[in-house]
């Protein structure tokens, strides 16, 4: 049974990954600030919370440019009112001043892909020194 549930997630994410990019303008854009000067050889990390989602619903977390960083499934058991927390790893490249634009989307069962709303989502900019 935990088998096939794994499956399912790991196969939901892929499908997150391959139609992300074609939905990206149902989508809300973030910006964050890097909390301090980046130094040669730190690395960035987005620390995402995710709020309330309905069963079998993940956040697709993108650059501006629609590019996926990364896929949040919450595992929330039912009638919970929180969610998930995960990290995603984000290219320097995404950097441009000191901010970082991403693309936020939510994908849920039987439903078109839709921006979320600001109680279903919490970003923070991670600095991880080198």
């Amino acid at each position: 049974m935990c088998k096939s549930l794994l499956i399912r997630a790991l196969i939901a994410s892929l499908a997150g990954l391959s139609t992300s990019a074609v939905a990206a303008p149902e989508s809300r854009m973030v910006e964050l600030s890097a909390p301090s000067a980046l130094h040669p050889g730190d690395s960035i990390e987005v620390q995402i919370a995710t709020g309330p989602l309905s069963r079998g619903s993940r956040l697709v977390v993108m650059t501006e440019q629609g590019e996926t960083l990364g896929v949040v499934t919450p595992f929330n058991a039912p009638g919970a009112r929180s969610g998930t927390t995960a990290t995603v790893p984000v290219p320097r490249s995404a950097l441009s001043d000191g901010h970082l634009r991403l693309r936020l989307q939510v994908i849920e069962q039987g439903a078109a892909p839709r921006a979320p709303r600001p109680e279903e989502f919490q970003l923070t900019f991670v600095v991880v020194p080198r």
